[in-house]
């Protein structure tokens, strides 16, 4: 496994990646940090509810989200991703575990959970994490990581650029909904 190393920063948000190793490929992992001026049960508030969810997964065409418990939902996303890339869904378990200064959100792809929809290719295998870490004085440091395990269709320059878009318009999505609700 190798170093995160900085791809892109903007408007307080940092890209990095590193590159993973398994058995049958090689990928890599993304990561994002910035800071949120709210606390961690704003920033929870907006992974739970499809209108939250839809206002800022900048991207997702559709989204459904079943409630397992206080600390477990499982979220079927729609993406709507400009051509030439194919049209994706994904479903994914998310827990939550807190700690006195921080709450982190796991994440692993759950493809059953939901019905296929005819057309659309699902992503198999993916993990990802959301970390929200209090800084103090109502801040709240935002660490995600996400990996996806299956062959990228497009080479890497021309998918980074639209993903990291699309990641970053999220971001601050979250960031002013979190920051204004």
């Amino acid at each position: 496994m190798g170093g995160w190393k900085l791809s892109r920063e903007t408007e307080g948000i940092s890209i990095y990646y590193r590159w993973l190793n398994t058995d049958s490929l090689r990928t890599r992992e993304m990561r994002a940090q910035f800071f949120i001026h709210a606390k961690i049960p704003a920033i929870l508030r907006q992974f739970t509810k499809v209108e939250n969810y839809l206002s800022w997964a900048v991207g997702i065409k559709e989204c459904r989200i079943k409630i397992i418990n206080d600390s477990s939902w499982v979220t079927y996303a729609l993406m709507d991703y400009p051509w030439p890339m194919k049209q994706k869904d994904l479903v994914t378990r998310h827990v939550v575990k807190k700690s006195r200064s921080e709450t982190e959100i796991i994440i692993y792809a759950e493809p059953k959970a939901f019905p296929p929809k005819e057309g659309i290719e699902r992503m198999q295998n993916y993990t990802g994490e959301w970390k929200f870490v209090s800084a103090g004085e109502g801040n709240t440091l935002i660490d995600y990581r996400a990996v996806s395990f299956t062959k990228p269709v497009f080479p890497r320059f021309i998918l980074d650029p639209v993903i990291q878009k699309l990641f970053i318009d999220s971001f601050h999505e979250l960031k002013y909904l979190a920051e204004t609700q």
